[in-house]
């Protein structure tokens, strides 16, 4: 990010994806005319982008599972980028540590879980195994990711103007969408800030009306509004993702816990051999070590840690990210599998 202002505005658009450009300027301390010049570049050099998603327990229309996957020495990246491929993946990374690559996956139905699992992740060139652990409930989702890049104060003031729901509710009953709001919900998720005006010129009928049935489904959970922006573009180069075991009684005050901290971009609970699984981004390695030893070391029921760094994020938010020209691709080569007893805690970092 080239500047403290280019930083604000990033969190601006974090803590209100649809804030006018008014709403933003005041938040900024800045004039309107910078404030709209400065979203149109960061934008349209795909640093920052706003998008748009059907809430999948508003909508009763897919789940996510986290796939990690050991794969043959030096194979990690060729098996990501297929992974990246897959429709299905909404984000892809390429990682170090006690796996090799994490996707997360989302699937429609037992049937379709079955056969992403036990027909064609095992297909995979170079895979050796594979790990699959289904979200549960989620803590918290990068819908509310917020790094310390405005006063609090602008945050709450932004996110009060918000219709949609930026925090971690879970509606109560599901809604009920037609052929319009699917038409509404795809254009906002190519374009998030997409003026009233356009969507009804794309859809074919009034901005009243788009505005309206975009309105209801934000309200009701069913639409949710995100900034996407890889963590790197804001001086937070270690993104890491994390797996561990807690007691079973303590998950959901660790899943609280680890949710209210500003380097977590997601946290949810899981099934498998891990349940409670997540992405965290940090400033540096010393954070990092800070996150683990202070942050999730004093996690009440803690049973075992796993952190695996990621080298390179090949998918985010359903798109494919851009990777920079200078950007070489690192690997992860084998490594002696390390026995964890119980109780233990295993950091591969």
């Amino acid at each position: 990010m080239d500047d403290a202002l280019e930083r604000r505005i990033v969190g601006a658009l974090l803590a209100h994806p649809r804030a006018s450009i008014s709403q933003i300027a005041q938040a900024v301390f800045t004039s309107e005319a910078t404030a709209s010049r400065r979203v149109a570049a960061l934008t349209a050099a795909g640093t920052v982008r706003v998008t748009a998603s059907l809430d999948a327990e508003a909508t009763r229309r897919s789940r996510s599972v986290f796939v990690r996957l050991r794969c043959r020495p030096g194979q990690g990246s060729r098996t990501a980028e297929r992974l990246a491929e897959w429709p299905e993946c909404g984000s892809v990374k390429v990682l170090t540590g006690s796996v090799d690559c994490i996707a997360e996956v989302r699937y429609t139905s037992p049937a379709h879980l079955l056969a992403i699992t036990r027909d064609r992740l095992p297909a995979l060139d170079d895979v050796l195994a594979v790990w699959s652990n289904q979200v549960i409930r989620r803590f918290s989702t990068p819908h509310r990711w917020m790094p310390q890049l405005l006063p609090a104060d602008a945050v709450e003031r932004l996110r009060a103007c918000r219709i949609d729901w930026w925090n971690d509710r879970v509606p109560a009953t599901a809604a009920v969408l037609d052929h319009l709001d699917h038409q509404i919900a795809a254009l906002l998720t190519e374009d998030g800030r997409a003026t009233w005006q356009r969507l009804g010129q794309q859809c074919g009928v009034s901005p009243i009306t788009v505005r309206r049935r975009t309105e209801a489904m934000m309200q009701s959970g069913a639409l949710r509004m995100r900034t996407v922006v890889e963590p790197e573009a804001v001086d937070l180069p270690v993104d890491a993702f994390i797996s561990l075991n807690v007691n079973p009684t303590h998950l959901s005050r660790a899943g609280e816990l680890l949710a209210a901290h500003p380097s977590v971009l997601m946290i949810a609970a899981t099934t498998g051999d891990r349940n409670l699984c997540g992405e965290v981004a940090l400033e540096s390695d010393a954070g990092l070590y800070t996150f683990i030893s202070e942050t999730v070391g004093n996690l009440p029921g803690l049973q075992l840690a796993d952190v695996a760094v990621a080298l390179r994020s090949l998918k985010r938010a359903g798109r494919t990210v851009t990777e920079p020209p200078d950007a070489t691709r690192t690997e992860s080569r084998g490594r002696p599998s390390v026995p964890r007893p119980d109780g233990s805690i295993a950091l591969s970092v």
